[in-house]
Parts: C-alpha cells; sequence; structure tokens
C-alpha cells in the first residue's frame, strides 16, 4: 500500500473520530453525518486513480444529503421519545389500591405491579385498606397519593 493511501485513510480515520467524538458530546445529529461520510471516504481511499481532492467532494455531497435528507426525520423521532415516561415517572397518575391503612402516624401500602410501595396521603387523610388512590409524587421510597373520587384501579 502507498505511502500516500496510508496518509489519507488516516486523515478520513481521523475525521471520523473527530465527528463522532462531537456528536457524543453534543447530541445534535449534525456531526454524526460527517463521521458516516468520512467513514465512506475511508473505503474510497483505496480506489486506484481516485484523486484525494475527489474524495473530498464525495465527502462534502454525502455529508449534506445525509444531513438535510435523514436528520429532520430522526429528530422527530428523538422528540417523540422524550414523552416516554420511565421508571418512577410512569408510576404518576397510577390508580391503586391500598392494602395497608395509612394514617397520620403511619405509612399505608399499595401493590403496584409486582411491587409494594409505601405509602402515604399528600394532605395527611387517612387512606384506608381497599380504597383506589391515585399517584401523584414519589418522595424518595414512598409514593404520596390522594384518595379517587371515583374509578378503577389501573395496575
Amino acid at each position: 500500500m502507498a505511502t500516500e493511501t496510508i496518509i489519507i485513510v488516516c486523515v478520513w480515520a481521523a475525521i471520523t473520530v473527530a465527528s463522532v467524538v462531537v456528536e457524543v458530546m453534543t447530541p445534535q445529529l449534525v456531526s454524526i453525518w460527517f463521521a458516516i461520510a468520512a467513514a465512506v471516504c475511508i473505503g474510497l481511499s483505496f480506489i486506484p486513480g481516485l484523486p484525494f481532492w475527489g474524495t473530498i467532494i464525495i465527502f462534502g455531497v454525502l455529508s449534506v444529503i445525509l444531513l438535510f435528507s435523514l436528520r429532520p426525520t430522526l429528530t422527530k423521532l428523538m422528540k417523540r421519545n422524550k414523552d416516554l415516561k420511565t421508571n418512577v415517572d410512569s408510576l404518576l397518575g397510577k390508580k391503586v389500591r391500598m392494602i395497608a391503612t395509612s394514617d397520620f402516624d403511619d405509612l399505608g401500602q399499595a401493590k403496584v405491579g409486582d411491587v409494594v410501595w409505601s405509602v402515604k396521603s399528600r394532605d395527611g387523610e387517612t387512606l384506608k385498606e381497599g380504597e383506589i388512590v391515585e399517584i401523584v409524587d414519589v418522595d424518595g421510597n414512598k409514593l404520596i397519593a390522594i384518595p379517587c373520587a371515583e374509578g378503577e384501579e389501573n395496575d
């Protein structure tokens, strides 16, 4: 392999790595397209007779095409997934049945899925065993709940 080819491959590899590092530090879906285009140019560098300026033109055109064609779609997908509740946030708004009474002095209990949680009332009122409550907050390892006027439990 010619020394010139090795140098060109190293340049494109450095651009690829730098673009990936920038994308990881600022996940805005901008520099990832440059990384993909530079990776393609690494492969193109092994084509005999293709000048370096040819790979630069291909890099520029491919980067622009990827940036303007794929970024808007992926940005929409990423924004849509931000609304997905996970872990403790997914408990908020759930209606569950109390399995042990909660009053001013004692924490009650409610089963959410397969896990039994400690529950206390938001306003200090008694939450009776068998009563359906709505989870309105989480405080450490305790669920904060309010009694439901009516309704079915949803867990």
